[in-house]
């Protein structure tokens, strides 16, 4: 009875509750971001990378603005959502939070205003660069995007691994409120399985999801944890510190 006291006492259930309600919102901006830049076909008459990027050819200059708003904006709000899975961590396990809470800080400092906007830039150059040159447009686009988007992909990665590692390892272990199984709410598991789509082919809506493939599974995890709630709030009653 003492360690469901404490427990208790250290989740505050309510503003649990309510900073996953947040951090959906956040990550459905993001998602309309992502859906504003994706929502296109490709150049079948392309192959390679050419081809992967042929559909930010037709993406207007306002799209372009509001996709980088969007993902500006939204990305902290959604580590608001975040921020309220570390609260449930953290009285069981200081460890796993404390990755957990490293993987949120890379989010918010390498997402946002770094990943996203910046390869909203990278498709920009792309297309100006398209109009101006095609021979040329591809080669100077990618070593655009080297210099400045991959440098903040490289330290966004190794972030969302930990994040994701910490949550797997902490809810499969036991160490959260949740039951072992929710493990499946991971960010990775939502984002592989939406990821699936691309099998359907070249479509818009197609192009569009997966372009927002990540955005699908930051919902997906969020969403999870907030269904599951009060089954993690009926489970402190069986846990033992």
């Amino acid at each position: 009875m003492q360690d469901e006291m404490k427990l208790n006492e250290n989740i505050n259930w309510n503003k649990v509750r309510l900073l996953l309600k947040i951090g959906i919102v956040g990550a459905i901006i993001i998602l309309i971001g992502d859906f504003l830049m994706g929502w296109g076909v490709k150049d079948m008459n392309l192959s390679g990378i050419e081809q992967q990027v042929s559909q930010y050819l037709t993406v207007s200059d306002g799209r372009m603005f509001w996709s980088s708003l969007s993902g500006l904006i939204g990305v902290p709000i959604a580590c608001v959502g975040h921020f309220g899975i570390y609260k449930l961590l953290k009285p069981y396990s200081q460890k796993y939070a404390k990755l957990y809470a490293i993987g949120i800080l890379g989010f918010l400092a390498f997402a946002g205003a770094g990943v996203h906007v910046s390869s909203v830039t990278s498709a920009f150059f792309y297309k100006y660069m398209t109009a101006v040159n095609p021979e040329t447009a591809l080669a100077t686009s990618m070593k655009f995007a080297s210099y400045f988007p991959l440098p903040l992909y490289i330290a966004l990665i190794p972030c969302c691994v930990i994040m994701v590692y910490a949550h797997i390892r902490a809810v499969a272990g036991g160490f959260s409120p949740y039951p072992r199984w929710c493990w499946v709410f991971s960010m990775l598991v939502g984002t592989l399985f939406v990821s699936l789509i691309s099998m359907l082919g070249n479509y818009v809506i197609v192009n569009a999801v997966m372009v927002g493939v990540f955005s699908f599974g930051n919902i997906w995890m969020l969403g999870g944890h907030l269904l599951m709630l009060s089954k993690a709030k009926e489970s402190i009653k069986n846990y033992k510190v």
